[in-house]
């Protein structure tokens, strides 16, 4: 049996991080959720995650911000960016900045899973 993959995630709404905690974990995902940016390095560092999924609306930074400091916290793992932004801001967005991949929030919380384990190459 393979190990389940490691999941962080960071979004500033508690519901949202909620649902998200909730689904993916039931879909068998080891998931960790955080709202603040010091949050995400401690436990990026704790953690090791395979994937980061991120909210591109975090106060303070700019969405290319706070791409880098998950580069930097997280090495290895994929990032995925998170938004309810139109997909073509958020496909520009993932070139200019360098993340691997985007999903939309206005996806199924039941289809994440499966789109992340594509992304993942599991």
């Amino acid at each position: 049996m393979t190990e389940p993959l490691r999941l962080l995630v960071i979004d500033d709404d508690p519901l949202q991080l909620e649902l998200l905690e909730r689904a993916l974990s039931r879909d068998g995902f080891e998931v960790r959720g955080v709202d603040t940016l010091a949050a995400l390095r401690a436990e990026a560092a704790r953690s090791a995650p395979d994937l980061v999924l991120v909210d591109v609306n975090l106060p303070d930074l700019e969405p290319e911000q706070v791409i880098q400091l998950v580069r930097d916290v997280a090495r290895g793992a994929r990032i995925v960016l998170y938004s309810a932004w139109e997909e073509s801001k958020l496909r520009a967005l993932v070139a200019r900045a360098g993340a691997d991949a985007f999903l939309s929030k206005s996806e199924s919380v039941l289809a994440l899973g499966p789109r992340l384990r594509e992304l993942a190459g599991r």
